[in-house]
Formats: structure tokens, C-alpha cells, sequence
């Protein structure tokens, strides 16, 4: 009798911190992702790159903190003939770009989505008063490039977007607000990783120029659905592990877009508005 009363106590007592641990009614939310400045490592078509801030002006330096790291190509270099147009020696980084990026906290290596893409982002953290290194592996010695981060009271703080977002779901705006969105597109990315762009239901093939949010369900867990821009610079609106929905706000400008996995893509028309 004993036995059982201490057996019935221990169960009460589970029950009773789980009833503190999780109140009644309370669900998990999302939290709203952060929008941190970028840091572009911009390639030209002999392999080399520079560095350069948002503004587009080639940086030394760095102030510590949070930033997005955009690795970017003039195109994807794994879709350039290189046989056909002659190329030679480190031209187009020979198909495939070996971008490396390490220091304190870092160790990033890309070949942007294999070539197959012209851009391609992460997120990384730089500490401060510390030296990172910057090189293309096809040619280490002559692209190496050192650079270092500026002392702690120059920390870089990120921007957080509101959002209404729940558990399995997050919304960023990507170019700000303040300006109207002209409509919600549907994207879904199916588990065989075949990619579809929906507007009211038919298939996206046309658009007028302007702000669109994305609404994405990702089923894959081997893609992510990304958005080629008319320069051929692209943005990867999910991630390759990521599965669930998302939803992202672009501007849209004149020209030939396209949404691709990698290996499919789908060319849709932007007219002038």
C-alpha cells in the first residue's frame, strides 16, 4: 500500500511541474527574424573579388557584430561554356567558384550552390579586434585577402522585423517598408523538389513591377526555393534543410525573373508598371 502511495505521489508531482513548465492554453511563437546589414564578396571574372558594404564601396574593415555574407558571381560560372568561348587559365574560376572564409568563430566555404547559382547568403558573426581571411582556393595566393574587425564599442546591432508569424512559420520583408505590396504570390516547393509560382491560383508567367510577398510552403528537405533576379543575382528564400512555410517581400523590377530549385528553373516576365 505504501509502494503504490509513494508511485501515485511521484506521478502528481510530474503532473503538477508540467502544469508550471507549460500553461494551459499557451502555444510556441515564432521569433521575429532579425535583419542584419550585409557584407558583399563580390567576384569578377578572373576569380579575383573585393569586398564591399551595402553601398557598394569597397571595404578594409569591419565593425564587429552580426551581418548577412553575400558571396556573389557575375553569373553562374558552372552554366559558362568555358570550351566554347575559349576561356583559359582562371577565367569564370574554370566552372567553379571556391570562395573560403575564415577566422575566429568563421569557417565558411562556398562554391555558390555549386555553381549553379550566382549568389548565395549566410549569416555570420565577426568579433571584434580580430584579423579574417577571405580566398578563392583555385588561386589562394593571389586572392588571399586579409581584413580586420574594428573593437567591440563599434558592434554592429541588427534590425528586428515585426511579424505575426507562429510555430513552423516566419515572414521577412526584405527590401522595407512602408510601401504597398501589389500582391501575395504562392510558392511551393513539392517534396520531389519540383517548384511552383501561383498568383490567385494560375501559374505566375507575367507581372507588373513592384513590391510581391512570397508566400512559400517548403516540402523539401533536400531544396530551397530560390529567386533568380534579371542581373542573374539571386536570393534563397527558404534554405536547403528548411522545411515549413515562409514568407518573404521582394521588389520585383523590369525584366526576366525566374524561381528555380537549381536544377529546374522557370523564367516569368516583369513588365513596367
Amino acid at each position: 500500500m505504501k509502494i503504490r502511495l509513494r508511485a501515485f505521489l511521484g506521478f502528481a508531482a510530474v503532473v503538477v511541474a508540467t502544469a508550471v513548465l507549460v500553461p494551459a492554453g499557451s502555444s510556441r511563437v515564432a521569433v521575429p527574424p532579425k535583419i542584419f546589414p550585409t557584407v558583399y564578396f563580390v567576384y569578377a571574372n578572373d576569380c579575383t573579388f573585393t569586398m564591399q558594404n551595402d553601398a557598394g564601396n569597397v571595404i578594409t574593415s569591419l565593425a564587429p557584430g552580426q551581418y548577412t555574407v553575400d558571396v556573389r558571381t557575375p553569373e553562374a560560372f558552372g552554366a559558362v561554356p568555358l570550351t566554347s568561348i575559349g576561356a583559359t587559365g582562371f577565367a569564370y574560376c574554370k566552372g567553379l567558384a571556391q570562395f573560403q572564409l575564415t577566422g575566429p568563430g568563421i569557417n565558411l566555404q562556398t562554391s555558390v550552390f555549386g555553381g549553379c547559382l550566382a549568389d548565395e547568403v549566410y549569416t555570420e558573426t565577426f568579433q571584434p579586434s580580430t584579423t579574417y581571411i577571405a580566398q578563392d582556393n583555385n588561386q589562394p595566393a593571389t586572392t588571399r585577402t586579409s581584413f580586420n574587425t574594428l573593437s567591440a564599442a563599434f558592434t554592429v546591432s541588427p534590425t528586428t522585423v515585426t511579424s505575426g508569424s507562429t510555430s513552423g512559420t516566419s515572414s521577412t520583408d526584405i527590401v522595407g517598408s512602408g510601401i504597398a505590396v501589389k500582391a501575395t504570390l504562392a510558392a511551393m516547393l513539392n517534396p520531389q523538389g519540383v517548384p511552383s509560382l501561383t498568383l490567385k491560383g494560375k501559374s505566375v508567367s507575367k507581372l507588373q513591377a513592384g513590391r510581391y510577398t512570397f508566400s512559400i510552403t517548403d516540402r523539401d528537405s533536400k531544396g530551397s526555393f530560390v529567386i533568380i533576379a534579371p542581373n542573374k543575382s539571386a536570393k534563397n528564400l527558404t534554405g536547403v534543410k528548411f522545411v515549413g512555410k515562409r514568407s518573404a517581400t521582394l521588389k520585383l523590377t523590369a525584366g526576366r525573373w525566374a524561381y528555380s530549385t537549381g536544377a529546374r528553373k522557370t523564367v516569368f516576365v516583369v513588365t513596367a508598371a
